[in-house]
Parts: C-alpha cells; structure tokens; sequence
C-alpha cells in the first residue's frame, strides 16, 4: 500500500504492526491563505456561504480567481469545485468579468469530459496568458500540471453514499477532509512555489474529518457479501466483515443479506443458493450478474452481455457539452424498443460489424455519437464476461457467448425476451408508469406522466430516452441505475417490459386471489404491481409460471452443456 495522506499507522496495526517505509519526497515552499484572509484583500463580505453549508459561493470564487489574475504572480490557476454544474458557473462568470477574456484560457476537468478534450490542461499557454484551470477531485491525486501556482480550494466535493431506506445511491456535496485538503495544497508546490487560498476559515480546517469515510461505510453491500460467502461459506457474513477495519454497520450488513435473499442468492440461513453459486462466478454487481446467468438459460447471452459491459462503461461520447446529440442518437438506436438497454447493444454489435472496415466503422462512430475507446474496454468486459460464464459451467466455450449460433444466443433477436430477461435480473427495480398528476398549485393535468416504484415517486433522467416520450404500450419500466440528487430520484437508465414478463420471469412472493370470474395477481409486498386476468387465463399463465421456475431451477441444478437428452427436451419445450 503506498499513499502521502492515507492513516498509515492504522493500516500498520490492522496488518500485524507491518512496517512502514517513508520514501522522502520534495514539496516546494506554499503560502497559505484562509477565508479570513483572503476576504479583505478581495474587499468582499462574508459571503453567501452558510457555515455549516459546504455548498460553495461561485461569486466568492470567481472574486478570487480574478483577485489572483489581477495581482498575483505568474503562473497557472487550479480551482477545485465539487462538481460539472460549479465548474460551468465559475466559467461563466470569469467569461463576462474578464477585462481581457483573451489574457486566459479556461480549462474545465470533469470525468465526464473526453480525456481528448482535457490535455490542454498540460499545455502550457501562449506568453502572457495565464491558464485557468477548473476541476473536481479528480485533479488531486491523479494529474500534476507543471505550470500551476496557485490552488482555490473550495474545501467541498461530491460525494456518493448508499441511502438504504430508498435504496439509492445519493450524490452530496460535501466538507472534504483534512487529508484531501493536504493534497489539494501539494498541487501548488509540486514543480515551484505557490500559494493556497482556502475559502473556508481556519476553524473549518479544525472541524474537518482527518480521513474521508471509507467506501465501505457509504456504499451497498451487496457485492461485498456475496464475495464473502464465496471464500467464507462457513461464516456468516456479519462476522466476516466484523474484521474488515472499518466494519459496516449491522444495520447495513441486514439490508444487504435481505437485498441478496430478495433476488434469490442467499436463503434464509445466508447460504448460497443454487442460483448464488453459479451467479458468485461473474464478476458483476448482483443484479447485473443474475441478469447474465438467466440469460443463459433462457438463451440470449450475447445482448445481456452487451448490456451489462456498457452499464460498466457508457459507451456514448461521454462529453456534457453534447447531451442533446447524444440522445438523439441513443433515440435512434433504441428505435421504438423505449429501451436505453436495447440502444446499448444496438450499438456494440454495430460497432463490432465494421471493424474490417476503417472508413465505415469512423462514419458509424460519429453518427451515433460513440466513442471507440469505450467500446474497445466494453469488448474487453464482454470477454471477461464470457469467460465467467464458461467457469460457472453454463456454456460449452467462452467463445460461444458471443457466437449469433450457438444455442445460448438462439432468442438473441427477441428484444422483448431480452428486456425480460434484463427485468428478472434487475428485479425489484421496477417503475410503474401512470398518466395524470396533480401540480403543486392543485391543477390536474391528464396528460401529464408520473412513474412510481415500489419506493416511491421517481422522476426520469435526461440522459434516458423515455425522458420524452409521452405514450408507452406497455405501462412499466425496469432499470439499473437511480441517484438522489436535491431531494429527488432520478432513473439514469430504463427499458419498456412485456406486463408477461412480470407474471413470468420475476423471482418473489406471488399473491393470487379469485374475485368473482377475476384473478388478481399481486406481486411483492408494497402493492405496486396489481395485475388482472379471467379465470382461464389466469390458470393458464399460473401454471406457466410454475413451469418456467422449475425449468429455471433445473437447468441451474446441472451444467448447461451436459444437460440430458429428457432435460434438454423439456427446456426447448
């Protein structure tokens, strides 16, 4: 383990009292400056910043930024802000409060801008201007710009943490730590002397958290756990996290048994079931991976593959400036599936069909707004994959996960069948989609869409392509991905499901009651799914059902390759 900031001496004690190696390094000179003094000079107030708000002030940033443009040394600016919206209103304001817009170049960096479009920041700048740089995080550890000076340390960044009563995962701003706010400072000392300007008072720097919260403590546990069922299927996974040295709370380790019990991984006594045993083999999140196994026996592997590598990595041009193209050509691709899942392996196998053919796969990229690097590592998560699936024995070869004739792709093409088979994996992520809402000021509009989980009311990213769609032939919605963000769910991703593959395909409790010549079919606990049929109808699908669990459990209780010549007639059946 090597790190400048990181809590050595507990690392130390955690592994036996190991011994530490400090490799001296050399830190330029750098002047520190705090809110306190840092406000007269720019004859500012106070400012709009709350003290306990870690929000930044974007005006107080601009003041400083300009403030050190006017009167500090020569060199470049770096000025870390929690995030894409922050960085595009401190650029703004430098834009129309720059006497001479042409004395600097701005530079934004944010993980979601084309590392093409970022290595400006290494350039250095014509003679007399000065570069300005605006980043996130991003640019503590992992960069060094030779030419900067100065640092504006917001003392904030945004940070991800698992919400367990929504189960999603919530983006805060918040306070960093005094470790970040170390190696904020070293980006001004690294090539020759420079200044810090803290925009928080000294008795924030005292207030702050030495270390930032382990990620253990902040996200779910899901994969963890099953990890720890895999090497230690002896031990309850509260007692095998009871030595990580941050050890989560009981309470989230519960969740998470509960979470993995919901989807079928776990039993009651927290071992692994047959399904957990072939699913601990992919190296996926849970949901994603069961998605995987079921695909195999439902024999739609190579698109379920595809879909899971680009929920791993967005396989669009990854760039904020350009959403509306991106959309659009996610739109066109997903055509009239409402599915942004079916847009993602629309997109790898057309990629992968003009790879003999320079000029066709450029023109393919740009029409639809793709980027190759990101579908070269997709490429390579789907051959990983593909070797997961080999070693849980539920193909013959890795080779013919991705094979259009083998017998694991035989329903490829059924994009309905896929979504399905998506949906069981995903499963209880589950949206209801229903149309008129009331407004806050108690107007009814009829037109208007709502979308309900059983959680709660979400709303629809942008970045997904049912964000505008307005009529939807089937009334419910499966996804991967929901953030919290200002008070609000947003789903980042979602595809259209068959109301069939609901009765059929979801693992869960399945309540069943006659009403007159009506059944009605109630799935889950929470009453969201609500669904009715005649009598014959609905013992026919009841029993179809019962058909395709034990199908299912058949075919997980054997190696697919070597399924008999009785089961393999069943299965086709």
């Amino acid at each position: 383990l090597m790190s400048a900031t990181g809590d050595t001496q507990r690392l130390a004690r955690y592994f036996g009292d190991c011994p530490i190696v400090h490799v001296p390094g050399f830190l330029h000179p750098v002047t520190e400056h705090y809110l306190e003094d840092i406000l007269p000079a720019i004859g500012g107030s106070k400012g709009t910043r709350v003290e306990e708000d870690p929000t930044p002030d974007l005006e107080l940033v601009t003041d400083t930024i300009l403030h050190i443009d006017a009167s500090g040394e020569p060199g470049g600016i770096l000025c870390f802000l929690p995030g894409w919206q922050e960085i595009r209103g401190v650029q703004h304001q430098l834009e129309e409060r720059l006497s001479n817009p042409k004395s600097c170049i701005i530079l934004p960096v944010h993980s979601h801008i084309p590392v093409s479009e970022q290595r400006g920041i290494f350039r250095a700048p014509p003679p007399g201007t000065r570069k300005i740089v605006l980043a996130t995080n991003v640019a503590e550890t992992s960069i060094t710009i030779n030419d900067i000076v100065h640092v504006v340390d917001t003392g904030c960044q945004r940070q991800q943490h698992y919400d367990r009563t929504t189960k999603v995962s919530c983006l805060d701003t918040v306070w960093v730590s005094r470790a970040n706010v170390w190696q904020r400072r070293g980006r001004a000392g690294r090539c020759q002397p420079g200044h810090v300007y803290h925009l928080f008072p000294r008795a924030r720097l005292q207030a702050m958290e030495e270390f930032q919260t382990p990620e253990i403590l902040r996200s779910p546990l899901d994969s963890v756990l099953l990890q720890a069922k895999l090497h230690a299927p002896d031990m309850t996974v509260g007692d095998f996290l009871s030595k990580a040295m941050n050890s989560p709370e009981p309470a989230a380790v519960s969740e998470a048994v509960r979470n993995l019990q919901e989807i079928g991984v776990l039993d009651e006594q927290e071992g692994l079931t047959v399904l957990g045993q072939r699913l601990a083999h992919i190296s996926s999140e849970p949901r994603l991976a069961k998605a995987i196994v079921l695909a195999c026996v439902f024999r739609c592997l190579s698109p379920v593959l595809a879909i899971v590598a680009c929920l791993t990595r967005e396989p669009f041009l990854n760039s904020l400036l350009n959403r509306t193209e991106v959309l659009q050509a996610k739109s066109r691709l997903a055509g009239d599936t409402r599915s942004d899942h079916m847009a993602y392996t629309r997109a790898v196998s057309g990629w992968k069909q003009t790879l003999e053919d320079h000029h066709t796969r450029t023109r393919f990229l740009q029409d639809n707004m793709l980027s190759s690097s990101s579908l070269r590592f997709i490429h390579g998560l789907i051959k990983q994959f593909s070797e997961n699936v080999y070693d849980a024995f539920l193909v013959p070869s890795a080779a013919d996960c991705t094979h259009s004739e083998a017998v694991c792709n035989q329903y490829s093409q059924q994009h309905q069948l896929v979504t399905g088979v998506l949906l069981a994996g995903l499963y209880p992520n589950l949206i209801q989609i229903r149309r008129g809402k009331v407004t806050r000021d108690g107007k009814f509009r009829p037109k208007s869409l709502v979308y309900r989980t059983p959680s709660g009311h979400v709303l629809l990213h942008r970045s997904t392509v049912n964000r505008n769609e307005e009529t939807f032939p089937s009334r419910w919605l499966t996804y991967f991905t929901a953030v919290k963000s200002n008070g609000n769910v947003f789903i980042r991703d979602s595809s259209m499901v068959h109301p069939l593959a609901l009765l059929l395909l979801t693992h869960g409790q399945v309540s069943i009651t006659v009403e007159g010549e009506r059944m009605v079919w109630t799935l889950g606990d929470q009453g969201l799914v609500r669904l009715e049929t005649d009598g014959e109808t609905g013992a026919a699908l009841e029993g179809l059902r019962a058909a395709v669990n034990r199908m299912t459990e058949t075919c997980l209780s054997h190696e697919l390759p070597h399924l008999t010549p009785h089961l393999q007639q069943q299965h086709d059946h």
